[in-house]
């Protein structure tokens, strides 16, 4: 328990030191979505690869190649938000589906499946690495989005987890996580929309997001946000407990003591990033 709070304060400090300075130079978000991203793709790899799989590994590392440079060319031209997911979209999708073909043309041999693994694989990371570097650099203010797309899914974690060792009796998937229990879920989702909400209502008060519309507005319609990003997070947990129940490992890497891999500690965080974008455009049409 010891190391497992002291890699989570390390951890923390590290994305902080990432996170913090973006707010003056939005492109540190970038190098920081390629970091995450390359080494949650190879130690996904790798888990298919334990589990029987065969997905293309030059196939994943070309998306995630395009995926970086459809971003940067958006930084380039200076384009909004929503015309940068609509290219990222434009593109990643058919690629992805590509992808899923492409390991069986080049060889019958290969089995459907690992087309499958290799599109999931790219479309997986890609996606909310590219969702949070837009948010950084595309969005007027969209710091300010992206701090709790990120950090809702370890509040959610934190809250899960005291509310279920004090509370928790009914267990809620015991065949993916036997120690999450229902009451941790909803304690869960319940602490991070408090928090969600505390952190929008300082912005209303102080002038940061629009004050054209009421506090208990901006109060209920975070709240609820909160609770989704949330439900998302702990959906985004089960997916990750899938695969590696699939794939028959314990975790995904080792880089973190006591935590595992990059994408033990993102897996949530992957499913909260598109929430962030939610809540800019709820911030747009709320301007």
């Amino acid at each position: 328990m010891r190391q497992r709070i002291v890699t989570g304060i390390i951890f923390t400090l590290a994305v902080l030191l990432f996170v913090i300075p973006s707010f003056w130079l939005p492109s540190l978000m970038m190098i920081f979505s390629i970091i995450v991203g390359a080494v949650s793709m190879y130690e996904l790899l790798n888990a298919f690869k334990k589990g029987g799989f065969v997905p293309n590994g030059y196939l994943v590392i070309i998306g995630g190649i395009i995926a970086a440079l459809a971003l940067f060319v958006c930084f380039l031209m200076q384009v909004s938000l929503i015309v940068a997911l609509a290219l990222y979209l434009l593109i990643m999708i058919p690629y992805c589906l590509a992808c899923l073909i492409l390991p069986s043309v080049i060889d019958m041999e290969n089995h459907l499946s690992y087309g499958a693994v290799t599109g999931f694989t790219v479309l997986y990371v890609t996606f909310p690495m590219f969702c949070l570097t837009a948010l950084a650099m595309l969005t007027t203010g969209g710091w300010f989005f992206m701090v709790p797309a990120l950090f809702a899914a370890w509040v959610s974690d934190v809250c899960a987890y005291f509310v279920g060792v004090t509370l928790g009796k009914h267990k809620i998937v015991p065949h993916l996580s036997p120690k999450k229990t229902w009451e941790g879920c909803i304690g869960g989702a319940v602490g991070c929309a408090i928090v969600v909400m505390a952190y929008f209502d300082i912005l209303h008060l102080t002038g940061v997001i629009s004050n054209s519309v009421s506090i208990v507005y901006i109060s209920a319609l975070a709240f609820f946000l909160g609770f989704i990003m949330s439900v998302m997070s702990q959906l985004g947990d089960w997916l990750a407990s899938l695969i590696k129940r699939m794939t028959g490992i314990k975790d995904y890497g080792n880089i973190f003591p006591g935590h595992g891999g990059m994408l033990d500690r993102f897996d949530s965080a992957f499913f909260t990033i598109p929430m962030g974008v939610l809540l800019a455009f709820f911030a747009v049409l709320m301007s």
